[in-house]
């Protein structure tokens, strides 16, 4: 039988045997299960150990991208949960015997009442239907510090309860993860696996292979595809000093076992997510973090592939040679490291989260780029607003006399869907508590093991939400062409938009023409900058006021994912002029193609931007002939835009023409990589009209 079919049995079965017992003896006697069964011994080749053995069917307490519930061959749904998850894909995507089908049928009609994510879409408390997911980000520093023998001290030491008992049962399956690991490596000679696997068992990691062998066993067995490494190089940063110096280790030996974490997420990891975020202020060591950096950095070079999605926090007080040095990086590897700007995110963060500019330095770019709180508390995940969508509701709302009346009737609606998600997010994060602690994430986040209590159950210092909207730039532009249109110029009627957009703008191209030459977002238009900037502080602001409302510490606003492409394509036309089914603008970036002034106007844009929010993602497609040839140009741009207040940056790193190229030709440009959005994709494998997205996106 296949063994994650026999895996999601033995699971099943210790779920129904202790379902009368506590939450967390629960939970971590379903953890002992899945641990080593999952996990293959070392390949003759392998630095490091901690791979995934293949596509698993049931998970416990991990962030995994799943079919949902309502999975159907003709609907096939898919999306991200936490607790106790189980594919309901599987029994349609999976090669099977009659055994193996009966079998799943039997799991899946059990999962579909007792997983969290039915349990939350069986709930008569919402009328929404959205894919969540529940993740953090570890404290490395602390794991790294502490280190194996440390954290179960430290839990031992615990009041007596349920929850001490379930980590440590817990962290009884961690060291028989990494028994297993060592008996493997003895078996197969590898004598620097052994050792190191020696090392974690007994005590905090000594040299930098064991903390980066350390931190792989966690977060797979935390994030298992959806790896979350916040600030590595403060982790590593005083270890790796003391060996190079001390001379027990090279550069070149650090950089190589960089490069094999790196390997080891890039074949575990989901392609959409896995984040290793460096830099930034606020880091303990600074000196000594930024020293592994500059490792880190030679290791991508090398490296060069979609994942993990390196990312440098940088600001203006940093050591000018760490950005010149990722300036090279992102020239080779045509996209790594992204870029944020401490010093207008930071009190960006504090503004939108509520917080301390000192609890602001530990944000954390989540996944696409959305933003927690790392490593303070978790936030849920939620996608789908569909920004446009609920312009498209308020211009229907009656016949506002003014634009300002109209966008009073659009705020209505924002605020009513604001609502809407805080309530749903409350539902989720109450139903997760009534089943699971998520014992993993509460050992590596802050504060539970001190206050003794689970993660979403008061342990962390802050639960809230990071909502995924899409269509910011499409909103503003359309809400500029009904403001000059219909109430300054009095071209046409409100009810003549509204039959331009049913008809999809067919016997209304004189309209459509009109609307497509008035100003757009990317040209240093202020009128269009400053509406983007009011519609993200105005939705902010109606997110925090449900998030209070729904006792939940923050609720904000990101545009970091590029759902935006796929939800386009579910929707009708919008009044900035596009067609129906045409993706929208993606993140915090222009209609592609509808910069037309130059780089520095489309960063003047940017700039008037809001810093207020919860992850605003920006992408760059610059020429490979800019930041080559002329390379003092394009740091002085950049400068400027740093200064200026511009919050992040991604890049495309290409030669004019290879996209082109790439489309005749796919099997010459492999390794093109491009920016989705919220990750790196190869141009190759996208689907074709994402392919036109890109295509049409300015070259600068």
């Amino acid at each position: 039988m296949n063994p994650f079919i026999t895996q999601a049995v033995e699971i099943t079965e210790a779920y129904i045997k202790y379902k009368d017992a506590p939450i967390p003896i629960r939970e971590a006697m379903c953890h002992k299960i899945q641990y080593t069964s999952m996990l293959p011994g070392p390949r003759g080749d392998d630095i490091f150990v901690g791979r995934c053995r293949g596509r698993r069917v049931m998970h416990v307490g991990s962030f995994a991208f799943f079919g949902m519930p309502d999975y159907t061959p003709e609907s096939a749904t898919a999306g991200k949960h936490g607790g106790y998850c189980f594919d309901f894909s599987a029994r349609y995507t999976m090669k099977l015997s009659n055994e193996e089908k009966k079998i799943l049928d039997e799991l899946d009609t059990f999962w579909r009442k007792e997983s969290n994510q039915a349990t939350v879409r069986d709930s008569p408390n919402t009328d929404l239907v959205f894919d969540t997911g529940f993740t953090g980000a570890s404290d490395l520093d602390m794991l790294v510090t502490r280190g194996l023998p440390g954290i179960k001290e430290d839990v031992t030491v615990m009041p007596e309860g349920d929850f001490r008992s379930g980590l440590l049962i817990l962290l009884e399956a961690v060291e028989d993860t990494c028994r297993f690991y060592l008996k493997c490596a003895a078996e197969m000679g590898r004598k620097d696996i052994a050792k190191s696997m020696s090392g974690i068992l007994e005590h905090a990691p000594a040299t930098v292979a064991e903390a980066l062998q350390l931190i792989l066993i966690f977060e797979l067995l935390f994030h298992e595809r959806h790896y979350e490494l916040h600030r590595l190089d403060v982790a590593l940063g005083d270890i790796y000093t003391r060996e190079i110096d001390e001379g027990t280790l090279t550069e070149d030996q650090a950089i190589a076992f960089i490069r094999a974490f790196y390997e080891t997420i890039n074949e575990n990891g989901d392609a959409t997510v896995c984040r290793l975020v460096m830099g930034g202020k606020g880091r303990r060591n600074m000196e000594n973090a930024d020293r592994f950096i500059v490792a880190a950095l030679k290791a991508e070079l090398m490296h060069n592939r979609v994942t993990p999605q390196l990312t440098l926090r940088i600001h203006n007080d940093m050591n000018p040679d760490i950005l010149k040095l990722a300036y090279d990086t992102i020239r080779e590897t045509g996209t790594y490291p992204l870029l944020y700007n401490d010093d207008t995110v930071i009190p960006g963060v504090a503004e939108a989260f509520g917080v301390s500019l000192k609890e602001a330095e530990s944000y954390y770019p989540v996944g696409c780029g959305e933003y927690i709180l790392a490593p303070h508390g978790p936030a849920l995940l939620i996608t789908n607003w569909n920004i446009p969508r609920t312009l498209d509701a308020a211009i229907r709302d009656g016949n506002p006399e003014s634009f300002e009346e109209l966008y009073q009737v659009f705020l209505a609606h924002v605020k009513i869907h604001a609502g809407k998600l805080a309530n749903y997010l409350r539902l989720v994060i109450d139903t997760h508590n009534e089943k699971n602690t998520f014992l993993m994430a509460s050992l590596l986040i802050n504060n539970c093991i001190s206050r003794n209590k689970p993660i979403l159950g008061g342990g962390a210092r802050y639960i809230g939400v990071s909502v995924m909207g899409h269509g910011y730039t499409n909103v503003a532009d359309g809400l500029i062409a009904i403001k000059k249109l219909v109430y300054e110029e009095k071209y046409c009627t409100l009810g003549q938009v509204l039959a331009a957009l049913d008809a999809n703008f067919n016997g209304h191209e004189e309209l459509r023409k009109v609307i497509l030459a008035l100003p757009k977002y990317g040209n240093d238009e202020a009128e269009v900058d400053n509406m983007v900037a009011r519609i993200w502080r105005d939705l902010g602001s109606a997110a925090k006021n449900a998030a209070k409302e729904y006792n939940l510490d923050f609720q904000t606003l990101a545009s970091a994912n590029p759902s935006g492409h796929f939800m386009g394509k579910q929707m009708g036309a919008t009044p900035d002029g596009r067609l129906a089914g045409a993706s929208y603008a993606i993140c915090n970036a222009p209609t592609s193609g509808n910069d037309k002034n130059g780089l520095t106007a489309l960063m003047n844009s940017i700039i008037r931007g809001t810093p207020e929010n919860g992850g605003a993602t920006t992408n760059f497609k610059i020429s490979k002939e800019l930041i080559t040839n002329e390379r003092s140009k394009f740091e002085a741009l950049f400068g400027a835009y740093w200064a200026g207040g511009g919050q992040q940056a991604s890049f495309a790193i290409i030669n004019k023409g290879d996209l082109e190229a790439a489309l005749k030709e796919p099997q010459k440009y492999p390794n093109l990589l491009v920016r989705m959005g919220g990750w790196t994709a190869r141009f190759v494998e996208l689907e074709p009209f994402v392919q036109e997205e890109i295509l049409r996106r300015t070259l600068h």
